[in-house]
């Protein structure tokens, strides 16, 4: 990594240098375990790193090569502590200056990143991925509809990379109300063919031709739009809520697993 220049001290570099290894395994898989992050320190978070890291990291967080802090990806970096750590000590060899901060400041900088840049600030609770993991694996059930690296069922979406592509607060929420929280793509469809045949499942692609989709069979379909008599998009999500079905503290160890799967 480059080092800083003298002029970007001033700006507070507040995290360059917070580092993701992909090779640190369950080390690097279990970043956030335990913690509840509400909308005053995910909001207090915002203007501090707007104010202090945004020149460098950038607005995204993918300013400096190798380390994106909206995906939680760090050099150095895997726990809470070990980020409020290189805030409050610098990284030398990096050109990043240390900072005092009080520890609600560092409090609320941690929840900010790990919100994934979430200016919602929507509050969210992690809990721990061991037992989140027995949960996917166990009482959640989820394996029979979804996928993870290469387990599982293909009727529902493929979460292996979930916890790169959706922020924590939106994971949440598709386990609580997962009809609110549905993305488009996602929609059951039901198509009839003219040939009199009744097809159901969840789209892969579609454009003004055609549509792929995976059926509830698990096989994969294409048709031609010009083949389909009737075409229909559900508007409830047929992934049963979680709610009231696991506790608060389930959830939220479900959350931390579900964080973890990066791809």
């Amino acid at each position: 990594m480059a080092k800083y220049k003298r002029h970007t001290f001033r700006s507070g570099v507040m995290i360059a240098g917070l580092v993701f290894c992909v090779a640190a395994g369950e080390h690097a898989r279990a970043q956030v375990q335990d913690h509840q992050y509400s909308t005053a320190d995910i909001q207090a978070g915002y203007k501090l790193y707007a104010s202090q890291c945004a020149l460098c990291h950038g607005g995204n967080g993918d300013g400096i090569a190798g380390v994106n802090l909206a995906r939680q990806q760090f050099r150095r970096a895997s726990t809470d502590d070990d980020i409020k750590l290189t805030v409050t000590t610098g990284v030398a060899a990096a050109g990043m200056p240390s900072f005092r901060l009080q520890p609600a400041e560092l409090n609320s900088v941690v929840a900010y990143i790990r919100s994934g840049f979430d200016l919602s600030g929507t509050p969210f609770k992690v809990g721990d991925l061991a037992r989140g993991k027995a949960i996917y694996d166990g009482k959640g059930g989820c394996a029979a509809c979804h996928r993870v690296n290469g387990n599982g069922s293909r009727v529902a979406p493929d979460l292996s990379d979930i916890g790169a592509l959706r922020k924590p607060s939106a994971i949440q929420r598709s386990l609580l109300q997962p009809t609110a929280a549905m993305e488009a793509i996602n929609r059951p469809l039901r198509v009839v063919t003219r040939d009199g045949r009744t097809i159901r499942g969840r789209r892969l692609n579609e454009d003004t031709a055609s549509v792929q989709l995976m059926d509830s069979e698990e096989r994969l379909v294409s048709l031609l739009k010009s083949d389909i008599s009737q075409y229909e998009l559900g508007t409830t999500s047929e992934m049963p809520s979680f709610a009231g079905r696991l506790t608060g503290d389930e959830v939220a160890d479900l959350l931390a697993y579900l964080l973890s799967l990066k791809g």
